[in-house]
Parts: structure tokens; C-alpha cells; sequence
């Protein structure tokens, strides 16, 4: 038989208007039942609660409290839900409900009438409200102790329930709540107000104890037809006491107990019934240690309820019917071991039991398999020339020796890395021979690599290792292995693994220990033996596979016609062992045995099945036999990795809850306290509301612009943030800037006029607003445009302090309003990279430029007076390190920092309207952007993908290198417009000599005075191979372009005429570049930062890997989509909801 399942049922604090709708509309079944309890309750209530629950004017966010409704509601969603899944063939061999959850888990499992049921669930409801002061709850994130060291707790409250060695919930009078919170809050103690009307599970609501007690007394229990566990009492309980019903609300929770009691049993399949799938991650915190039980939720706030009911049917009628052979066994698969399993003695009596085989070794290998493997005198075993081949033959007799001795094979098999031949000889892929002379090549080969390395990364998650990488520039380690959820192998050259040691030491892994290889197997450094192995491939031919066998590679079987060429590319690419056992468990009730040396692939294997969840697969349907590469879904997407972070604040169905991979928050808002303090846990503000793609953002931010997303697209210099760039991006309703550096003002008014023409219906766009340190008039021309053709909206950036013409742009936007407010028209948002600029931009305009411009009446004196009430500008944008020119800034530092600089000069000049912050920089994916949106960003601003678009107007040979960018193809240059005083700039260093070239400038101008000091060799380089013409040459068409003066400065200053003619290659750089002229690819200077390079690696496989297909409105809207889909996931697991 297969596992027994568990029906969970959660109770108060769960619910949420619309919970359940498109089971409601598309499950007939459930339909069915809820129209029924709907019909029972109308006349107990005196309304249709169903019609409140899916009224069409309450949204999911809204607060649904009100304990007469929520009560029934809660029970019938659960009840209808489970008569729905038992209409499917999911039924429960066991019931557990937590708080009022239980009157549905009695009602299921036939203790009490479903009339019954609900009758006593609108009795308790009426009874609260008539008897019951209003009460509350709080979750309080730390060790449970603490209730007993704090008076104001202790004294006030009553503990409810204890979830975790640093979770329990109290409860006590609503009046209590906020100088409770209060003091928390000094202590630097995060905690969560709970959504619920009354102090459950405490004596506050002993005031209704008599009339409902009075009314139990007259019922009688059935025995119940399926297991019946106790969230009273933590244990199975066969008969109930008369007052049972009232002390589910009453006693604390002892649901962790319950389950902890259901694990000493058979391993078991949880089915969270509970509206916002809470109760599957505390079932699952409470597995125990060696568990195999899997934990499901089927309702969640994210409006996934059919996609997840069909998908928790499928999945558990498979694990229920289909993991079963004939004759009642289990699947059975076997895994062979890679290198590291070797050991002196290995193989035993084998070589003498296949003494045939053994000879066929020796001869291949020219040397006794048998003597190295027993005795190994020469100490050759731990050579990787030696010990692929001896792996190979131990673990292929071990494989032999046990189809002997149970006359049958496995049902799949798998290896781990050199173990993989293993399994494709056990699948009939080919012959001993072959695979051993097959592995005596791969060895020879990989002996060869040096200067490589490799270390265990012990306590972190894929997700995190690469985190540390990029944020300490270790873009040359690769992640090798994944042995486990909390297990990684990394490579890369050996200094550079011995450099990343207190990388991650500092960021806190539990170990971190570097292995003695010579070689960074299985990552980039391989390429030469990959290309090797590949040719002498070339005359294998591979035999139909008779067994599944599971790719290191793809996680999924292979199919035919790959072998080949997994094999080659298995030498560069990882191990993804993790997930080929996830594929394994997702089949059902299969058995894995490892079969070969040692037990390493045993220990890991018990890991995988602790700390993962099953993946399953689902064919191609146009490909059953063969399902290439096949649909990966999880069944649950986080994994825990513990003792890496504490279980933070939870959602508690009347008082509790964890973490769950499908599990989401209710609704209503809730406050996470920030602490102040030093703690271990991660505090992350929340709301129990599912973010969207719409929703991320500020939202006055998304209505002053008149947006749909709160994304905004930076500007790009010389229009690579083109004209079509902007309005693709401002007719899906987000905010582009158009870029005008280095434009003429006639073009850039050519520009204004085709994006008004284009966006007609209030679509928003914006213009950016350059600092020009060498030609101030040119800012204030560039004003002037922007007053005349309207244009309302600018991006100020590389301002280091706000000048006139910022200012009188500002004042010819403000209006008194007839509130006696200020009306803004002309908005700035402005990019910075600094405090003290944020804080000039945060500020009212200066005195002395306002007092000036009044002077000299290019401001009127109303203008003047408004512009002292409000800041100079609307928006920050904190510019990280980015592309372009960059302070090399850390987002993680600048930006709370500016955050806090934005709240105290709000107070400090009493604005009334929120200054909002946004954040630029680094952002190209999901995690980046959730990342961003978590440390307090209110937009997005997104500079170098876009670089790489249909829409941006740079040429396709560029499009072509960026496309091919990684997050380490970046370099720091000089800055062409700030030569002389170093200022800095990040562009692309892949494919071209720009970057030493420019640095290369800049050191001679910094070592010499004049181009006369400079050795005759490096002039001739500097004429020849950078500029492609003389020195003469180039001061020529230097003189016909700059101003007269700086001609005459450079006349009687020789350093000067140099930076002259240095800066020429700058703008000849870029000019190279927006053309396309592929003859000097060298000489491109291209602006980007290292998010493009993440951003390639985001979409790799996808059909936005070509930039052809890349449009920068699509690019948006996926960004931001699947921003919010990763920040819910992330909630979920970090918040435990």
C-alpha cells in the first residue's frame, strides 16, 4: 500500500474574501457542498454568507474579521474541499484539525453530523461576540523563554501556543496590544499582530464557556471512521469528552505534538484543507528526522487554486496507486558512486567471481585492477588516472554480483558523475569493455587539469553561493556539484578558491572546506578535455537502453540519442545530483540503493529526502517514449536548509503556522516590527497581501506618473534609450527616459515631438536632464526645450549639487493650489550615488540660486515662495554600481542609508508628500530586483538590459557582444567627459581592447606632461593600433569641434592638448560602437554593467536568449512578474507563511 493520507484542517486567521472562487466556479463538487452549507447557515446567521464570501466588491486584501461569518466560512471552505478531493480518490486515512479547524475534521471523519457541525461552529461564533471582550494575539519571533523574563508579557498575556524553539504566540486584551508591541519593539524584538477578533486559547474567553459548554452537554460522538489526532490533546483520540469542542478553542494548540505522534508511524502525505495552506509547513517543520511524509496545500491567496487542486489530485492518486509493482513491491533504483568513494580493499572476492571481466581489464588498462584496487602499493588509487577506472570496475561487479543474486534489475538507475557510465552499463548502453575504455580516456583527461580547485560549501543554497560570488567578484568559481539542498561543490582555479574561503566564512556557511583535487572538474576550466573526449567519442556507437536512466546533467532520463553527448558535456557542466533523487522520489514508492564502494550517495540520498520535495515530470505528449528534457514541476518549491536561519514570524491559523512551499499569507495587513537591534533572524516587512507585478511598488509613485508597473527604464546616452525604446515602454505603462547625452538639442527635440505624437492618451515618458560640467549653457538651452515642447518629466543625473537650471525648471512647474497646497508639474527624479547629492535633492532649492534667479526675473516671486515648500525633487533614484559612469556603489549600503536620509528630511522640512526612493543599478533578474524591493526600493529602474533590445538604437554588432556577456565581462575605464580627474565609467571588456586601452590613456596622462615625454615606442602604438591616424590628425578634428578657448589653452598647456587628443578616442569609442563598424570592434566603448550579464545567464534556453526577441516592454513586465511571484515564494519561506 501506498502512504496513508492526512487531511489538515487550520482554523481563525486564514481566511479571505474570495477563498476558494475558482474551485467555487470550476469544481462542480465543491460547488455542490458549498451552496449546500450555504443553505444550513443562511437561517443561523440571517444572511448567505457564501454571497458575503464572493461578493464581487470585496477584494482578497480586504480585512474579513467578523467572527459570525468567518467562523462558518472557514469550516465550510474546508469541509466542501475535502468532499472534493475524496470525489477525485483522495481520502483520508487520518484527520487532524488545530483550533476550530477540528469541527471540520470531526465532520469528515463522522464524529459529528455535518448539520451538527456547522450549528456548534455558529454557536461558538455568537457566543464570543455576546459574552467576549475584544482580544488579540501576537506572534513573537524568540525563544519562549522570554515570556517568563518579561513582566509586561507575563503578566498580561497568556501563551497560546509554542511553535518552535523561537516562535510562540500569546494572546491577552486587545487594549494590552500596543504597549505590548511597544516594548518589543525597544527590545529590538520582531513580532507579528495576528488578524483575529479575541484572545483564543486564553482565559479572556472564558465568559462564553457556560452557555456553549451547557449546549455540548447534550451531544453524543461517533466513533470516528478514519484516525481522529487531536489538536487538544497532541495525540489519536478514539472517543471525545462532552466539552472537547469548546476546549479546541480554548486549550492551547497542540497541533506540532499531533503530528510528531502521526510521524511515529508510517510515513505520511499531509493535505493542508485550510485557506491559506499554513498548516503544511508546520506539519512539515514537526517530520521527523529520517521522514519520508510530504506535506501539500491546495488554497492560497495567489488565485492558484484549480491549478493547484488538479496538481495535488494528480500528484497524490500517483503516490497512492501508481508506486506499486506487480506483486506489491515497490520501484526499485540503483545509484552508482563517483570519485571520492574509492578506498584500498574495495571490490573483495569480485575480481575472483568475474575473472573473465577481470581479464578483459587488465588488458585495457595495461596494468592488475585487482592489485591497485586490494593492495594499491604504488599509492596510485588516489590518482585520478587511476581511480575513474577502478571505480568503474567495483561498482560494474558489485552491479553484476546483485542482478545475480536477486535475478531481476532495477526499475532506474543513476550515477554520480563517473558513476553515471556505471548506470549506462547496468541500462545495457554498452558493454564493460567499451565503458571501461571510455572512463580510461575521461581519467587520462582529467588528470591532466592543474591549477584547478574545488571546495564543499556546507549550510548554504545554490541561491546563496551565488550570491556571495558575485557580490565579491568571484565570477571565475563555478558551482560543480549539487550533493545536496545544503551541500554544494564549487570550482574554479585554485587561488581563487583559496580567496573565496572568508568570503563565505564572513557571510556566514557553516563550512567551507577545500578539497585536495588538481583539477576544477566539471566547470568551464574542463573545456580542453571536453573537446577531446568529444573527438575520441567520435567512433562509439551506443546501444537502445534498456533501464531509465537519470541525466547528471538534465535531472530526467535520458533519451537515446543524447548519450553521446551527455557524456561530453557532463565534463563541464554540473552534477545536479539533488535533483535527479527529487526526480527519483517524484515517481512514487521507489527504494534507491547505492551499489559500489562506500555509502556517500547513501548519506546524501537520506539528506535529499529530509530536506527536498519530489519533482515530477510530465511528458512531451508528442514524445512519451522519449520526454527530451521534460517539464520539471515541483511539487514544493523551497528547501530548508537548517541551522542556516532560525524559523521566523509566523502566520497562525488562530495561532500558528510555518514555513510552506505553497503556503501564502491571509489577506489582511500585518505588521512585522523591524528590529532595531543586532538579532540572528531575518526580519522582513510584509503584508499578508500576494504581491503582483501591478502591486510591487509604491503606489502614489505608479499614480503621479500614471503607471502600471513601478518600472522605469533609465536613460541611455546618445539615444541608445531611443525614441521607440520610450514609447514601447510608456505604452505598456511604465516610465522610459530618453536618452540625450551627447545629442543636439535639435535631435533631442525631434525626439520629444515623435514620443508626444505617439503617446496620446496620458501614456507617461521623460527626458534626461545630463550635468554638463564643460558647458553649463547647454543645460540651461536643454531647459528651455523641455518648458517649451512640455515636457514634464526628467531624469536629473550626474549633478554632484543642484544648479540654476534645475531650479528654474523646477519653479516654472509650481502652482499654488485651492487648498492652499502646491501643485507639481515639472518632476524631477534624480539619480545619485552620494548622501550629501541626496540630501541637496532632498532639500528645497538653495537661497542664493533662488534669490539669483528672482534677480535676474527668469523666476516670478510666487515661484520663488513655493519652491522654499517643497524639495527639489520628487524621486531618488540610488544609483548602485551601473554601467556608465559609477561611484561603484553597494545597493545594500546606499540605499537604506538614503532611505533613512529621506525620512529625516521629510521630518526635518515637514513635507506632506512622500519623497519616494527607487533603485538602479545591478538589477536584471528576479532575485535582484526582490532583493532591492526588500531593502526599501519604491520603483525599479532598469539601465543595461534594455541596452541589449529591438528598441534601443545602438548598433547589431553591439547588440551581438552584449548578447554573449557574462556577469564577469565588465571593466572600470575612464570617463571620455571627465578624463582629467578620473572620474570612472563600466563598460563591457568581452571581445575588446577599449578598457586597457582608455586605462592605458589615462596612466600616460597621469605619468606625463606633454606627448613629447612620452618613449617613441609607445607613441608609434598609441598612432598606429588606438587612434589609426597621428597625433597631428586627430588634434585637426579635435580643433573642429571644441571651443575656441580650450584650443588656446591647449596652445599654451602641452598636458591639456593631450587630454584633448586622449579624449578624442573616447568619443571615437563610442561613435564606433553606435555604428557598427565592424572593423574596429576592438575600439568599442560600450556602457554596461554586470546585471546584463545575469540577465543573459536569467533567459538562457528561454526564447529571449536572442537579443532579436528581446523587447524592452516584454523584458519589463517578465521582470516585474516574475518579481512578484519570487518575493511571494521568498515571503513564504523567510516569513513562514
Amino acid at each position: 500500500m501506498g502512504k496513508p493520507v492526512v487531511f489538515l484542517f487550520s482554523g481563525q486567521g486564514s481566511q479571505f474574501y474570495q477563498m476558494g472562487r475558482g474551485l467555487y466556479e470550476e469544481v462542480s463538487e465543491f460547488r455542490k457542498w458549498m451552496n449546500k452549507l450555504d443553505e444550513m447557515v443562511t437561517p443561523l446567521v440571517g444572511e448567505s454568507v457564501l454571497a458575503r464570501l464572493y461578493a464581487e466588491d470585496k477584494r482578497r486584501d480586504e480585512p474579513f474579521e467578523r467572527t459570525l461569518l468567518t467562523h462558518p466560512v472557514i469550516f465550510m471552505v474546508e469541509y466542501a474541499l475535502a468532499l472534493a478531493l475524496m470525489a477525485r480518490g483522495v481520502k483520508p486515512d487520518a484527520v487532524l484539525g488545530s483550533s476550530m479547524g477540528e469541527f471540520a475534521a470531526a465532520a469528515v471523519a463522522g464524529v459529528l453530523d455535518v448539520e451538527v457541525a456547522l450549528e456548534l461552529v455558529v454557536e461558538q461564533a455568537k457566543a464570543f461576540e455576546a459574552t467576549c471582550l475584544p482580544g488579540g494575539m501576537i506572534g513573537i519571533l524568540q525563544e519562549p523563554s522570554l515570556y517568563d523574563r518579561m513582566p509586561l508579557l507575563r503578566q498580561n498575556t497568556e501563551m497560546a501556543s509554542i511553535n518552535s524553539d523561537a516562535h510562540f504566540v500569546v494572546a491577552g486584551p486587545a487594549a494590552m496590544l500596543p504597549s505590548i508591541g511597544e516594548a518589543l519593539r525597544e527590545k529590538g524584538i520582531a513580532y507579528q499582530i495576528l488578524p483575529v477578533s479575541f484572545a483564543y486559547h486564553s482565559s479572556w474567553i472564558d465568559p462564553a464557556a457556560a452557555s456553549y459548554v451547557a449546549r455540548l452537554r447534550g451531544l453524543s460522538y461517533r466513533q470516528p471512521w478514519v484516525r481522529f489526532y487531536s489538536g487538544v490533546t497532541g495525540r489519536r483520540e478514539t472517543a471525545l469528552r462532552s466539552e472537547y469542542f469548546w476546549e479546541v478553542a480554548r486549550q492551547p494548540i497542540r497541533f506540532a505534538e499531533a503530528v510528531q505522534a502521526l510521524e511515529q508511524g508510517d510515513d505520511c502525505l499531509y493535505v493542508d484543507l485550510g485557506p491559506s495552506g499554513t498548516l503544511a509547513n508546520l506539519a512539515k517543520r514537526n517530520f521527523k528526522q529520517d521522514s519520508l511524509s510530504q506535506s501539500y496545500a491546495v488554497l492560497t491567496p495567489y488565485q492558484q487554486d484549480l491549478k493547484n487542486f488538479n496538481k495535488v489530485c494528480e500528484q497524490l492518486e500517483q503516490l497512492i496507486s501508481s508506486p506499486i509493482r506487480k506483486g506489491g513491491q515497490p520501484m526499485k533504483a540503483y545509484v552508482f558512486p563517483g570519485q571520492g568513494s574509492q578506498h584500498k580493499g574495495m571490490g573483495g572476492t569480485l575480481f575472483d567471481e568475474f575473472a573473465d571481466l577481470m581479464a578483459q581489464a587488465d588488458e585495457i588498462l595495461g596494468y592488475s585492477i585487482k592489485r591497485l584496487c586490494l593492495e594499491d602499493p604504488d599509492n596510485q588509487l588516489g590518482q585520478t588516472q587511476y581511480t575513474q577506472p577502478a571505480l568503474y570496475v567495483v561498482s560494474a561487479l558489485s552491479f553484476l554480483k546483485k542482478v545475480q543474486e536477486t535475478g531481476c534489475k532495477p526499475d532506474y538507475v543513476a550515477g554520480h558523475s563517473l558513476g553515471e557510465y556505471n548506470a549506462l552499463f547496468a541500462a545495457g548502453a554498452f558493454d564493460f569493455a567499451t565503458g571501461l575504455r571510455m572512463v580510461k580516456k575521461r581519467g587520462e583527461l582529467m588528470s591532466l587539469a592543474s591549477g584547478g580547485g574545488m571546495a564543499a560549501v556546507i549550510g548554504f543554497t545554490v541561491e546563496q553561493i551565488d550570491r556571495v560570488l558575485m557580490e565579491n567578484g568571484l565570477d571565475g568559481i563555478d558551482i560543480a556539484n549539487h550533493n545536496s539542498p545544503d551541500q554544494i561543490v564549487i570550482a574554479g582555479l585554485k587561488t581563487d578558491i583559496l580567496r573565496a574561503q572568508p568570503f563565505f566564512e564572513e557571510a556566514g556557511v557553516r563550512m567551507y572546506i577545500p578539497l585536495n583535487v588538481s583539477g576544477a572538474f566539471h566547470s568551464r576550466y574542463m573545456a580542453e578535455s571536453k573537446r577531446s573526449f568529444e573527438a575520441y567519442l567520435e567512433s562509439f556507437e551506443f546501444s537502445k537502453l534498456e533501464i531509465p536512466v537519470i541525466s547528471n546533467i538534465y535531472a530526467c532520463p535520458y533519451k537515446q540519442r543524447q548519450v553521446k553527448d551527455n557524456l561530453v558535456q557532463q565534463i563541464v557542466s554540473p552534477v545536479k545530483w539533488t535533483d535527479s533523487v527529487r526526480y527519483l522520489m517524484g515517481l512514487g514508492e521507489i527504494e534507491i540503493e547505492e551499489v559500489g564502494p562506500g555509502n556517500v550517495l547513501t548519506k546524501l540520498v537520506t539528506t535529499i529526502r529530509r530536506k527536498a520535495e519530489p519533482l515530477v515530470i510530465e511528458p512531451e505528449a508528442d514524445d512519451v517514449e522519449e520526454a527530451e528534457e521534460a517539464v520539471l514541476v515541483a511539487v514544493a518549491a523551497s528547501v530548508t536548509v537548517p541551522e542556516v536561519t532560525k524559523a521566523s514570524i509566523a502566520e497562525v491559523e488562530v495561532a500558528v503556522a510555518v514555513e510552506a512551499p505553497a503556503a501564502a499569507p491571509a489577506p489582511a495587513p500585518v505588521e512585522v516590527v523591524p528590529v532595531r537591534e543586532a538579532v540572528s533572524e531575518p526580519i522582513v516587512r510584509v503584508s499578508r497581501r500576494a504581491s503582483t507585478a501591478e502591486s510591487l511598488g509604491d503606489e502614489e509613485f505608479k499614480k503621479d506618473y500614471n503607471l502600471k508597473y513601478a518600472y522605469v527604464t533609465g536613460s541611455m546616452y546618445r539615444g541608445v534609450a531611443s525614441e521607440r525604446l520610450v514609447i514601447q515602454v510608456g505604452k505598456a505603462g511604465m516610465l522610459g527616459f530618453y536618452g540625450t547625452g551627447g545629442m543636439k538639442l535639435e535631435q533631442i527635440e525631434q525626439a520629444i515631438r515623435t514620443i508626444q505624437q505617439a503617446l496620446t492618451r496620458g501614456e507617461a515618458y521623460g527626458m534626461n536632464l545630463l550635468h554638463n560640467q564643460g558647458n553649463p549653457s547647454m543645460e540651461d538651452m536643454t531647459v528651455d526645450l523641455f518648458l517649451r515642447t512640455g515636457v514634464r518629466n526628467v531624469e536629473a543625473s550626474a549633478y554632484m549639487a543642484v544648479n540654476s537650471a534645475l531650479v528654474r525648471y523646477r519653479a516654472k512647474g509650481l502652482k499654488r493650489s485651492a487648498e492652499g497646497g502646491v501643485i507639481v508639474e515639472n518632476r524631477i527624479l534624480a539619480k545619485v550615488s552620494r548622501p550629501e547629492v541626496a540630501e541637496a535633492f532632498l532639500s528645497p532649492a538653495p537661497e542664493r540660486i533662488v534669490d539669483k534667479l528672482l534677480l535676474e526675473q527668469r523666476i516670478t516671486r510666487e515661484e520663488a515662495d513655493l519652491l522654499r515648500e517643497v524639495p527639489m525633487a520628487d524621486d531618488i533614484t540610488v544609483e548602485a554600481d551601473s554601467g556608465g559612469h559609477t561611484d561603484q556603489g553597494v545597493s545594500s549600503v546606499l540605499l537604506p542609508s538614503i532611505v533613512r536620509l529621506r525620512d529625516e528630511m521629510m521630518a526635518k522640512y515637514g513635507y506632506k508628500k512622500k519623497i519616494r526612493i527607487g533603485a538602479a543599478g545591478g538589477i536584471g533578474t528576479p532575485e535582484a530586483a526582490v532583493a532591492t524591493l526588500v531593502l526599501g526600493a519604491d520603483y525599479l529602474v532598469t539601465g543595461s538590459i534594455n541596452q541589449c533590445t529591438v528598441e534601443a538604437q545602438t548598433s547589431e554588432s553591439v547588440k551581438d557582444l552584449l548578447q554573449e556577456m557574462n556577469v564577469q565581462d565588465t571593466a572600470y575605464a575612464p570617463a571620455g567627459d571627465m578624463f582629467e580627474i578620473g572620474a570612472r565609467v563600466q563598460v563591457l571588456k568581452k571581445g575588446v581592447f577599449f578598457p586597457a586601452r582608455a586605462n592605458k590613456l589615462y596612466d600616460l596622462y597621469r605619468q606625463f606632461n606633454s606627448l613629447e615625454e612620452i618613449d617613441e615606442k609607445t607613441r608609434r602604438i598609441l598612432q598606429e593600433r588606438y587612434f589609426k591616424r597621428s597625433f597631428d590628425e586627430v588634434y585637426r578634428e579635435v580643433q573642429a569641434y571644441v571651443a575656441p578657448q580650450e584650443i588656446e589653452k591647449a596652445e599654451r598647456n602641452p598636458k591639456h592638448k593631450m587630454a584633448l587628443i586622449f579624449k578624442w578616442y573616447f568619443g571615437y569609442s563610442s561613435r564606433m560602437a553606435l555604428s557598427g563598424d565592424a572593423e574596429h570592434t576592438v575600439d568599442y566603448q560600450v556602457h554596461c554593467g554586470p546585471s546584463l550579464g545575469a540577465f543573459n545567464r536569467w533567459v538562457k534556453g528561454t526564447p529571449l536568449e536572442s537579443w532579436r526577441a528581446r523587447h524592452v516592454d516584454v523584458i519589463g513586465e517578465k521582470l516585474m512578474r516574475e518579481t512578484a511571484d519570487l518575493l511571494n515564494r521568498r515571503i513564504s519561506e523567510l516569513v513562514g507563511l
